[in-house]
């Protein structure tokens, strides 16, 4: 008999409840037993690490082989040879080979917008390589020259297109879960390096030291080795290299700072590299493993929430439960579409709002339009995909990705391609592909909500006030529009855009890290595209309130908490209580009181951007997972297993 699948609600409960999604004060490392919600825990929420005593073992076996070999006068590659194409060289000098390794690595550009300035306002060297007057060289200038020359260095400098750091330097949750990754990779023993190196990596992570990592530059095909590179620098102490560092509970002390000091501080001591150790560091995912597992944490919970998203547009549109009949799905039993139908349907209970459609009223439609009546079909194969792409990350993050690798039982060096991360790009592809899936069914009910044609009988873009004069939801239906457009853009395939690189060696490339890059970037665009529908969506159900109830008292705004699901209620009372977003009139936006502590007066625009910020802070995604938990305690109560 053929195992039922796992639906996507029991995996993101599992990793919900996991031990470590709550606060741990140490996290054990140890090779094979990393989830993304450790991931999570450590780049996001700062949770410390320590190697396990087995990791310790195998790592001090390993790093026994690689002299062994070399006394023998094996030729390993990246030890006593050279690199990728220049792999024919040999070197006898195995030390030199890893710091030049690193050397021509570090190589991608951080920029803060400080440079430029410090060049400009330098002494001596400087301004005689721009070519001012030096004492009798025969070529001065003539003052007035001179007056222009420094009129333009004392000019103020022009407004940069955007903030140099966050553009060209990765976020320190990526860095951290790099970190982690690379560690975990390490204490697998397959590396060939000292446990010194691991125990830096732990040093870093624990002492907050981040090095600054460009955010362009990797290919992810012989691993992520420019960004690793850096990270490697940092932990060299190297001058050329810097990090943040510094508390971050006290205002103006977490900082940028040289590698060399931030390790100093700390009081860390820099790593030497032996043999192959520069390249057991730099050779492998973990940058691109790390961004993929924050992304696929972010996209597992969107995906829950366009669940609670659907149910609340069933009921601002007064459509049926019918479409989540379990018969449906049972006779086209995706593991995908039962799930989702059958959590609608749970969280459709209760609800007062559901129209059956039974076609008795003349004119009106005898079922919902697609965007409800197929909401399940179309989240279904998502959650499939989002299941299969957790499990590959899984792999990926608890796997040895650098070359070449140490077999220490039989005493082997053997060279392969663990580096090549194609496996995170599929996972990272069906992530990004399925996100803009939900952004274009929640773009859908979003649109038939504004719209009065489509609505079923709300008034023409959500106003409370004379449709006249009032366009309240009006902007809303065109930002949600942008966002799906962009989403459209982004969910374009990049593993295909494989370029052949390093004089030919590399001639296929994962494109891993921009692949993943291009997918956080999809989670934030989707994110704010929730936020703007489920702004809509309670204004729709107020809505919904005044017309059962049959009057608006100013005085009393409407409550749609009587009348809608258990789910809805919930998400409901979230933004109307929690995050104190009341039901929106002209009125209450032309208002002069205060909306913020600084005295920020109402908009739109200020209440979407709160729950937008619930969402990244994951407030909201914790509503969500109780709606889910009540479900599934109300199936297993009732034996339900449909």
């Amino acid at each position: 008999m053929v195992a039922p699948p796992r639906m996507f609600t029991d995996l993101i409960l599992s990793h919900w409840r996991d031990p470590s999604s709550s606060s741990k004060a140490t996290l054990e490392v140890g090779g094979g037993d990393l989830t993304i919600a450790d991931v999570v825990e450590v780049s996001r929420h700062l949770a410390r690490v320590e190697l396990i005593p087995a990791s310790i073992a195998a790592i001090e076996a390993g790093s026994k082989v690689i002299p062994e070999k070399l006394a023998q006068g094996e030729i390993i590659y990246g030890v006593n040879t050279g690199f990728g194409g220049t792999a024919d060289v040999r070197s006898d000098d195995v030390e030199g080979v890893q710091q030049s390794l690193i050397s021509h690595l570090t190589c991608g550009i951080v920029a803060d917008g400080k440079q430029e300035m410090a060049l400009g306002s330098s002494n001596g060297h400087a301004s005689r390589s721009n070519g001012e007057a030096h004492p009798g060289n025969g070529r001065g200038k003539s003052n007035g020259q001179l007056a222009q020359k420094q009129q333009r260095a004392s000019a103020p400098s022009p407004l940069p297109l955007n903030d140099a750091l966050a553009a060209t330097c990765m976020p320190e949750s990526w860095v951290r879960a790099s970190m982690l990754i690379r560690l975990n990779s390490l204490a697998g023993g397959a590396s060939g390096i000292r446990v010194d190196i691991a125990e830096s990596l732990v040093e870093l992570l624990n002492e907050d030291i981040v090095p600054r990592i460009p955010v362009r530059g990797s290919i992810s095909a012989s691993g992520d080795l420019s960004a690793l590179a850096w990270i490697c620098a940092v932990m060299q102490g190297k001058t050329s290299a810097t990090a943040f560092s510094g508390r971050r509970d006290v205002e103006g002390a977490r900082r940028v700072t040289r590698a060399d000091a931030a390790l100093s501080e700390a009081g860390i001591a820099p790593i030497g590299l032996l043999a192959k150790e520069g390249l057991a560091i730099v050779n492998g995912t973990a940058v691109s493993a790390g961004v993929a597992a924050l992304a696929a944490h972010e996209s597992l919970h969107l995906a829950a929430l366009s669940q609670v998203l659907t149910a609340m547009s069933v009921e601002a549109l007064r459509g049926s439960d019918e479409s989540f009949e379990p018969f449906i799905a049972r006779v086209r039993p995706h593991p995908g579409q039962t799930d989702s139908a059958r959590n609608i349907k749970a969280f459709l209970s209760g609800s007062r709002l559901l129209n059956r459609h039974d076609g008795r009223d003349v004119a009106t439609l005898r079922q919902d339009r697609y965007s409800l009546r197929t909401a399940s079909q179309w989240i279904g194969p998502v959650l499939e995909d989002f299941g299969l792409a957790y499990d590959q990350l899984t792999v990926e993050i608890n796997s040895v990705t650098d070359n070449p690798l140490v077999d220490t039982g039989a005493g082997r060096v053997l060279h392969g391609g663990n580096f090549q991360a194609r496996a995170v790009t599929s996972a990272v592809e069906k992530l990004r592909q399925g996100l803009q899936g939900i952004g274009r069914m929640l773009f859908t009910q979003c649109t038939e909500m504004i719209n009065p044609a489509t609505s079923w009988g709300l008034p023409p873009n959500l106003c409370s006030d004379d449709a006249g004069t009032s366009f309240l939801f009006k902007g809303l239906d065109v930002v949600v529009a942008a966002l799906a457009s962009e989403l459209g853009f982004l969910a374009n395939a990049v593993g295909s855009h494989v370029q052949t690189a390093e004089m030919g060696n590399q001639s296929l490339n994962s494109l891993a890290l921009v692949s993943a890059r291009y997918t956080l970037e999809a989670v934030d665009v989707l994110s704010q595209m929730a936020s703007a529908h489920l702004l809509a969506l309670c204004q729709a159900l107020d809505l919904r309130t005044i017309e059962i109830e049959g009057r608006h008292d100013d005085a009393v705004p409407p409550d749609a908490a009587p009348y809608i699901g258990q789910a809805s209620r919930r998400m409901y009372r979230f933004v109307r209580k929690d995050l104190c977003i009341p039901f929106l009139g002209e009125a209450h936006l032309a208002s002069m009181k205060a909306a913020t502590p600084d005295g920020v007066t109402p908009s739109i625009g200020l209440y979407n951007t709160r729950i937008y910020e619930s969402i990244r802070s994951g407030r909201l995604y914790a509503v969500v997972l109780e709606s889910l938990r009540e479900v599934e305690e109300q199936r297993t109560t009732n034996g339900n297993h449909v």
